[in-house]
């Protein structure tokens, strides 16, 4: 375009910001920024400011996206969102939740990406006492019948601060379920160390129609795993390519060799670290060998005596 002698204006900025945030590009991004400067844009454009915030957010620049988002004369939610979103992707949640409450006094209403970033924001640093009051403010909105993000991200915060009720009340009570929300139920039990619960919600989760993905099933292995429900936990790792033509992930073969592992059939480990496909399988080697490693260096030969010869083990010593 601007080899043909077009100017670009403030709205071409804004999208080839957006592409710069999409790539990562903080140089390019950089370079954008000091002309749109220079040309005297940023004064009265919120749409330009937000874009710009934006892409130092997500290129990790969060002081600079803190410098651009101050020297704005005009603030509007994206722009807010943009800066809160930031933080929270950058783990500083207690950041998030700060720049929230001087949005407010500031008089800008949130909307519904607003809470939902504030909730996964709560979620990451277990401030549930915060998240209740902003699950308050939700509710009387009446966000939570209109929205699955924001009702996904309450279900997901309430399991990960160990409120395993209360998190089951809100995802029954939403008024569409997605295998997002079961999944964030279900790990919540899985990691709350209630693996018969939730084993069973991923039944019921198949019962209302909606299929598991590689999530669920990284779950449900890990919970096959610590149960020793190896039988059990085989099948549902054969199933997700037979049944839901999900190809299996590095860390789900890291679940089904631990889970054999602990069961103590290592020839079947083994033949299944040998057959899995192309990943760094170095992973995989760690989570059968650990146990048997730390043996090992306490002064026993355990570790190589554990597994039986010809099984292929000692090549990879």
């Amino acid at each position: 375009m601007q080899h043909e002698g077009i100017r670009p204006n403030a709205v071409t900025y804004a999208c080839i910001l957006k592409a710069y945030a999409a790539l990562g590009a903080l140089h390019e991004g950089k370079k954008i920024h000091d002309v749109v400067k220079n040309q005297g844009l940023l004064q009265n454009n919120v749409e330009l400011g937000t874009a710009l915030v934006d892409m130092y957010a997500k290129c990790g620049a969060l002081s600079k996206a803190k410098c651009v988002f101050d020297s704005l004369l005009h603030r509007d939610v994206v722009c807010w969102n943009a800066l809160i979103v930031g933080y929270m992707h950058d783990g500083q949640g207690e950041r998030a939740l700060d720049c929230f409450k001087r949005m407010k006094h500031d008089g800008i209403t949130p909307n519904a990406t607003t809470y939902a970033c504030m909730v996964k924001a709560c979620a990451s640093i277990g401030a549930c006492d915060e998240g209740q009051k902003t699950h308050d403010e939700i509710e009387r909105q009446g966000l939570l019948e209109v929205d699955i993000m924001v009702g996904n991200a309450l279900v997901d915060m309430y399991a990960k601060c160990g409120k395993l009720s209360k998190a089951q009340e809100v995802l029954h009570q939403l008024p569409f379920r997605d295998v997002v929300s079961w999944n964030a139920l279900i790990t919540g039990f899985g990691q709350g160390g209630l693996g018969e619960q939730a084993l069973s919600y991923f039944e019921k989760m198949q019962s209302e129609g909606i299929s598991p993905n590689a999530v669920s099933f990284l779950c449900i292995l890990n919970v096959c795993s610590h149960l020793g429900l190896v039988d059990k936990g085989y099948e549902y790792f054969v199933n997700m390519t037979t049944k839901y033509g999900i190809i299996p992930n590095s860390e789900c073969f890291t679940c089904i060799i631990d889970l054999f592992r602990r069961a103590g059939h290592l020839e079947k480990a083994v033949q299944l670290i040998q057959e899995m496909p192309v990943f760094d399988r170095s992973a995989n080697w760690i989570a059968l060998l650990f146990p048997y490693a730390c043996s090992y260096y306490k002064g026993s030969r355990y570790a190589l005596r554990s597994f039986p010869v010809g099984s292929g083990v000692s090549s990879h010593l």
